[in-house]
């Protein structure tokens, strides 16, 4: 459905005014979310006091005598992940942009939809593998059994869940949208 077509249609014009507040909601929030994750990265890692109280209780290893380029290359692979994140962010900012605009059932709306959740599985997937590369990268002056260790948490199952449904959802809305499409052709 075309922009002007959804801002004449009034179940268009009500849904927008239903969810406005959601989107713009919606919108501070994941930039909310992208500096907040930004700043959390770069604060834990500019503390090893923190650093090493964090993997002793998590996996019972001492870090205490990690270097600085140890420091530096664990808080670089943290920031890789942040990127995915920050995208992610913009694609969700970009979709609700886009439904306060009017194309709530647009093909582009979808696309940046199924966009945030394909990024997001990689992103997920790829905080999977990272985690066991940070730990390595702290603890590689440790025994080899020490240093290399990897986890997966229960969360990161739900989060797969729900990134999976956000790849559904955008592939219906984008059917949706082609069929509100050719409708409006017809019409």
């Amino acid at each position: 459905m075309t922009d002007a077509t959804a801002f004449q249609d009034p179940r268009l014009s009500a849904l927008r005014a239903r969810i406005g507040w959601i989107c713009q909601t919606i919108r501070a929030l994941v930039i909310f979310f992208a500096a907040a994750d930004l700043l959390a990265v770069l604060t834990f890692w500019a503390d090893p006091g923190k650093v090493e109280r964090h993997y002793r209780e998590l996996l019972q290893i001492d870090v205490s005598g990690a270097s600085q380029s140890q420091y530096a290359t664990a808080t670089a692979l943290s920031l890789v992940v942040w990127v995915f994140v920050a995208v992610i962010c913009f694609c969700l900012w970009r979709v609700f942009s886009l439904y306060l605009e009017g194309g709530v059932f647009s093909a582009e709306a979808a696309l940046w939809l199924r966009r945030a959740g394909v990024i997001g599985l990689i992103t997920v997937l790829l905080d999977v593998a990272m985690r066991s590369a940070i730990i390595l990268a702290i603890a590689s002056h440790l025994p080899y059994a020490q240093s290399h260790h990897g986890y997966i948490r229960l969360e990161d199952l739900l989060n797969v869940i729900f990134l999976l449904m956000l790849i559904a959802i955008a592939h219906i809305f984008k059917t949706a949208a082609d069929i509100a499409g050719e409708h409006a052709q017809f019409v």
